[in-house]
């Protein structure tokens, strides 16, 4: 499923809200609220703007509830994937983040200092619609960052 599908963007209510609408979201399409996606949801809301990785997402979780293992984590994030309420980006040759898909952005991650922008969601719309057209190919330019140099690393 393409992150933007289920998870409708809002403009960003308080996390109280954006929690239940993703765990009302998760009991609709038959998952079970447990323990652990209550506490890797709350983790993702607590961190607000910032992209965490799977491990720092499950030492956080990890430090609340000892009983949740990386590999729920992950399962956990998968579900949250597959429902369309989590989306994961590669920073080039880093491991993937994460965030939820409310609020979608591009990503462009510096190679020297590893700096991350994030890039409003039109940013490539003219290229997305160009590809459509031209070659009938639909682009989910979520998935990766663009990796070059930011201002700084570029000028010295």
């Amino acid at each position: 499923m393409r992150a933007s599908g289920r998870y409708p963007a809002t403009v960003p209510g308080p996390v109280d809200h954006r929690r239940d609408r993703v765990l009302e979201l998760l009991r609709q399409e038959g998952g079970r609220v447990t323990t652990a996606r209550r506490a890797v949801l709350s983790v993702l809301l607590d961190e607000g703007r910032r992209h965490v990785s799977a491990e720092e997402i499950a030492e956080a979780v990890h430090d609340r509830h000892p009983d949740v293992h990386l590999s729920t984590v992950y399962r956990t994030l998968e579900a949250f994937e597959s429902i369309g309420v989590v989306t994961h980006v590669h920073l080039g040759h880093g491991r993937a983040i994460y965030h939820l898909t409310d609020e979608l952005h591009h990503h462009a991650a510096c190679e020297s200092c590893g700096q991350v922008l994030q890039l409003p969601d039109s940013i490539f719309t003219d290229v997305q619609a160009t590809l459509q057209e031209m070659y009938g190919f639909e682009v989910d330019a979520h998935h990766f960052a663009l990796v070059g140099r930011c201002e700084a690393c570029a000028v010295g």
